[in-house]
């Protein structure tokens, strides 16, 4: 059982699944930028919702969300970068994480850790004392 945050209840893993398959469900096949954002923001919410609980404070989420939006620049800049260096530079084995992921992902970390206690970020993070950072994509975010 996860650690109680003092956050409120958490989603589940299936209703977390479900309520982003139901975000999805309708959206169009291009949606336009106001509307990606509006779903990002949305995806974020439901992520709290699951991995810290119902209740996390709108304050804390509107940081978090500001967190997100400059880590996707971020994102957006590293990825870039490597289109550049991908012909340079070797291919990672099979199954192995990108240095590029493990980069963003710990460049995630330490900006969430502006706005969450270290028991907040284990929890949104799926981390365990010695785990590598790594993206919520791979955490089942």
């Amino acid at each position: 059982m996860a650690e109680d945050l003092g956050h409120g209840a958490r989603l589940t893993a299936d209703e977390y699944e479900r309520r982003i398959v139901e975000l999805h469900r309708n959206l169009p096949p291009i949606p336009s930028r106001e509307m990606e954002r509006a779903i990002r923001r949305k995806e974020l919410d439901l992520a709290i919702d699951h991995r810290l609980g119902a209740n996390f404070p709108a304050d804390r989420r509107d940081r978090l969300w500001s967190i997100l939006q400059r880590v996707e620049r971020r994102r957006v800049w590293l990825a870039l970068k490597y289109l550049v260096r991908r012909g340079m530079a070797p291919r990672p084995a099979a199954g192995a994480v990108h240095p590029q992921a493990e980069r963003v992902a710990g460049f995630m970390v330490d900006a969430f850790a502006g706005a969450l206690d270290e028991r907040e970020l284990k929890s949104f993070f799926d981390l365990e004392p010695g785990d590598p950072p790594r993206l919520p994509l791979d955490s089942g975010l």
